[in-house]
């Protein structure tokens, strides 16, 4: 799976995407932002491997994205998640 790239400054609207999933932020206050959260799962093994994970931020509310290829993963929380 291709890598997000994100168009746009925090506090503004941006737009992230992959080539297969899209996520648009459309904030009403200074706090909103979209990043990218990289990770190597199973590190030091030979089933090490690595995950993208997109979130965007708007009023302390946190929607994770994941594309898994066959199905995408979305979780919502105001927890600042790791996964």
């Amino acid at each position: 799976m291709a890598e997000f790239t994100i168009a746009g400054q925090d506090g503004e609207e941006q737009h992230a995407t992959n080539g297969r999933v899209a996520f648009t932020l459309m904030p009403d206050t200074l706090g909103a932002k979209l990043r990218k959260r990289n990770a190597i799962k199973n590190a030091c093994t030979p089933r090490a491997r690595r995950e993208q994970w997109l979130y965007g931020e708007l009023d302390g509310v946190r929607c994770y994205v994941k594309d898994e290829g066959a199905q995408v993963h979305i979780v919502m929380t105001k927890q600042d998640l790791y996964p």
